[in-house]
């Protein structure tokens, strides 16, 4: 369960609760029976006894007992695809079963509930839009992704990305077109997704011939608590004007390119010539030749208009 708050219960009650699955409806009692209840329809022992039976496995029941919360009552209070949001109050043996009286008074106070919830959420879904917003004006390409690495909002520039191909969205995700990048990009989104990272580089490669993508992934701001609608996850992308004068380096890892190959090519792309390039770097002309070959090679590119193409956005101010 991404949101479980319980009070009373202590740390250990609610990790053995995470340890035994307990918010799934084949496990939990409690969670089957609100599953396919309508909102705001009101459970408690009764469904709870009756729903026993579907349930193969005794470990929610010896968790009740353990912790003695055998006995309460619950709604269900907001629902999409999700998730559920729910209010229950759990009962001991001292408290007994719940009456007629309790469950009415519940009744009475989950509606109230409910609009509180309502309105939390709304305020974390604001929040995806008030991100992408704050973003804007320094025209970053950032997409602003919930828990389950759905896009909820993006800048303009990031809008451009999804335009030109290089990024597309499935099923509300980020994804792209390559098979091969398309898996690193998921993977690096579901451990994001499980807050196990705080910050990782994915390259995009793309096709041969053209410049990489680079996306950095890290976790958004986040509050003490939330329901999980809030941002969870900022995808920003680092166009090739924003590689911040690494050209050179980030060739040679991205390529494998040595830093004299990686400097030739790029001298070349500036509108340098072989004979000028061979008297800056004090080389003979068959060095550089020799050093331009390899460099077209790794770069995937025949010739020289090619490697200009190619690497001619690099070289924009």
């Amino acid at each position: 369960m991404p949101f479980n708050l319980v009070t009373g219960l202590s740390e250990k009650a609610l990790r053995d609760f995470v340890a035994i699955n307990g918010g799934s409806p084949e496990i939990n009692p409690r969670v089957a029976v609100s599953v396919h209840a309508p909102v705001l329809a009101l459970r408690s022992e009764a469904h709870y006894l009756a729903a026993a039976p579907m349930i193969t496995d005794d470990v929610y029941a010896d968790f009740a007992r353990d912790n003695d919360i055998r006995h309460g009552c619950q709604a269900k209070l907001w629902e999409n695809a999700g998730g559920i949001v729910g209010l229950a109050v759990l009962r001991g043996e001292r408290d007994g079963h719940t009456s007629a009286a309790d469950r009415a008074l519940f009744s009475t106070i989950a509606p109230f509930v409910r609009s509180a919830v309502r309105t939390q959420i709304a305020l974390e879904n604001a929040g995806a839009q008030l991100v992408s917003g704050a973003l804007e004006a320094v025209g970053a390409a950032v997409f602003v992704c919930d828990a389950g690495a759905r896009v909820a909002a993006m800048t303009g520039a990031a809008t451009a990305l999804l335009t030109n191909g290089q990024l597309r969205l499935i099923n509300g995700r980020l994804d792209v077109p390559h098979p091969r990048d398309a898996a690193l990009l998921r993977a690096a989104l579901v451990q994001h997704g499980h807050g196990n990272r705080l910050l990782e580089t994915v390259v995009i490669h793309g096709e041969l011939g053209s410049l990489p993508l680079i996306l950095d992934i890290c976790p958004a701001p986040r509050g003490s608590w939330h329901f999980r609608f809030e941002p969870q996850l900022l995808v920003i992308a680092r166009s090739v004007q924003r590689w911040h004068g690494q050209a050179g380096p980030i060739l040679q890892q991205l390529y494998g390119l040595s830093t004299a190959e990686a400097d030739v090519a790029l001298r070349l792309a500036n509108g340098e010539d072989r004979a000028t390039i061979a008297a800056q770097r004090r080389v003979s002309l068959d060095t550089v030749r020799t050093q331009l070959k390899i460099a077209f090679a790794k770069l995937g590119v025949g010739r020289e208009v090619e490697l200009v193409s190619m690497l001619a956005r690099l070289l924009q101010r």
